[in-house]
């Protein structure tokens, strides 16, 4: 099952729909959880949605399913922030999911549509992509560009990130004690998670 993400960025509608027309997606559905940009107001949710239509594509708002403000609070850690393994499970994005499948069984070509422009920035990668790929989804990252990345591509670029001497020689190498590469690219994970979930803090002040 091939499945598409893009973000919007600061994008003028006309790049975000000549970078759609490219991979001949129809159906654009939107992830985040605050679909509204004071900088960005061709992205809030009413106007794109329009726009979409408009051309003829079928837009389709998933926030409740996908964002990264999680509605239920046991998804949160000590900390305050959205824990996404915890999210991975929740019910609502599980029937996402079922959703996404459906349509994509039903023949159209499927964009999710964060706000960040690198998808290593973005839920959509670090949350959604991830856990669409382990459900055996063929996740493709649309890039500023209009290039594609895979999101084992991205695997390699967040383990750059946190853990670029990870090849050196060390004393747990010749030990037989380092991590393996499938335990650094969760700790990768873990570490994207931390920077970029949303806090509950950020839901308190606006009471």
């Amino acid at each position: 099952m091939e499945i598409y993400t893009i973000g919007h960025s600061n994008y003028s509608v006309e790049k975000l729909l000549d970078m759609l027309k490219i991979y001949e997606i129809d159906c654009v559905i939107d992830i985040r959880g605050t679909p509204y940009s004071k900088y960005n107001v061709q992205f809030n949710k009413e106007t794109i949605r329009k726009t979409l239509t408009d051309r003829g594509y079928l837009y389709i708002y998933m926030g409740k399913e996908f964002a990264a403000q999680r509605m239920n609070r046991s998804s949160y850690t000590k900390e305050g922030y959205a824990d996404f393994e915890k999210a991975m499970r929740d019910e609502h994005f599980l029937e996402g999911i079922k959703r996404l499948k459906n349509g994509l069984n039903k023949g159209y070509k499927i964009a999710l549509m964060g706000a960040m422009q690198d998808p290593i920035n973005c839920h959509r990668a670090i949350l959604v992509g991830r856990a669409l790929r382990e459900k055996g989804f063929d996740v493709k990252h649309i890039l500023h560009e209009g290039t594609l990345a895979s999101q084992d591509e991205l695997e390699e670029r967040i383990l750059e990130k946190y853990f670029s001497t990870r090849n050196q020689l060390t004393i747990d190498a010749l030990l037989g004690q380092e991590p393996t590469k499938e335990e650094l690219i969760i700790e990768a994970y873990r570490k994207s998670n931390r920077e970029i979930g949303y806090r509950v803090e950020k839901l308190k002040d606006k009471k």
